[in-house]
């Protein structure tokens, strides 16, 4: 993990001309970055976070998560607001990249553990995080921007295949796994919910909490698409209610109960549930093995363990979690 785009003071310094952001004081990189190149940039009257989009990103889709930031911003939830330029733009082009300025954030990341898996999750943290998100969902219904999530359940079956011939000698288990539900949640799965912009991607590294360990942000916007509020619902109990893969019910029920009090799920949308979280499961078994499979050995981007989601894919196929 590093700064794949190496820039000058005096290059920044430049750049920064085109916004009325003051002028630069210093610039300092963030090595935990994975898809992008991102910096903490001081200016003579704010901080700032300066990011030069890599090959990763989606470049049609940055219009789409600028102005869903500065939609979610403008509803006072706590995320990065996009800083304009004086031609009033929010993507500007440096060095032969897209990139943008957007205010900084206090607060720091929840920290893994070196074998990636987090053992300092609270209840306290899962009840914020469902709070937070509701309020999310609700600031999304009106955001006029849409955009296809090109990681959605209906794209799975073409993800597997690629990589489909691999699997036996990785996990000889794991076909019959995968094939058996992703037939099973192509047959169940509902698009006849409520849907709107969604995180889905809303994992303890993109989660900022302060001193007093209260939620003082939410970053990463780059999966953000158009999806069921309960499936993203869902990425979340995934990411936030296991203690490593045993699934913590206390975690659940406090951020199942937060979310519900600011917005409560319709019948039809906790049905779902069950299915939605082996969806959940499924996109992150899928994408985490086609990353291992695929980025190159020399690449700075670090792979997350595939079997991590094995297991909670397994645990949503034996178990309810709802009381009936």
């Amino acid at each position: 993990m590093a700064v794949y785009t190496k820039i000058t003071f005096e290059e920044l310094a430049q750049h920064l001309t085109n916004y009325e952001v003051g002028e630069l004081v210093e610039f300092k990189e963030i090595v935990d970055g994975i898809d992008n190149s991102n910096f903490i940039v001081k200016t003579s009257i704010n901080t700032f976070i300066f990011t030069i989009f890599e090959s990763r990103i989606d470049k049609n889709s940055l219009d789409y998560f600028m102005n869903f930031k500065e939609h979610l911003a403008l509803k006072n939830i706590s995320c990065p607001a996009p800083i304009k330029s004086k031609n009033s733009q929010t993507i500007l082009d440096f060095k032969n990249k897209k990139t943008a300025l957007v205010s900084f954030l206090s607060g720091a990341t929840l920290k893994s553990n070196t074998d990636g898996y987090y053992y300092n999750i609270t209840g306290n943290h899962c009840f914020q995080i469902g709070s937070t998100l509701a309020k999310m969902h609700l600031a999304s219904s009106d955001f006029k921007m849409s955009r296809q999530n090109d990681l959605a359940v209906k794209d799975f079956e073409n993800l597997f295949n690629k990589f489909k011939h691999l699997i036996d000698a990785y996990d000889p288990n794991l076909n019959k796994l995968i094939t058996k539900n992703l037939s099973t949640l192509n047959a169940l799965w509902n698009v006849d919910l409520e849907s709107a912009s969604c995180h889905l991607d809303l994992f303890p590294d993109n989660v900022f909490f302060d001193e007093k360990n209260q939620i003082s942000g939410v970053i990463d916007f780059y999966f953000s698409a158009n999806d069921l509020l309960i499936y993203d619902f869902a990425i979340v109990v995934n990411a936030w209610c296991f203690d490593k893969t045993t699934f913590n019910f206390d975690k659940f029920n406090a951020l199942l109960n937060s979310y519900q009090k600011i917005r409560p799920f319709t019948s039809k949308e906790l049905n779902f549930l069950e299915t939605a979280l082996i969806g959940a499961s499924m996109r992150f078994l899928l994408t985490r093995l086609h990353d291992m499979f695929f980025t190159p050995k020399d690449s700075l981007v670090k792979i997350k363990n595939p079997l991590e989601y094995k297991e909670k894919l397994l645990f949503f196929i034996n178990n309810k979690i709802l009381k009936q």
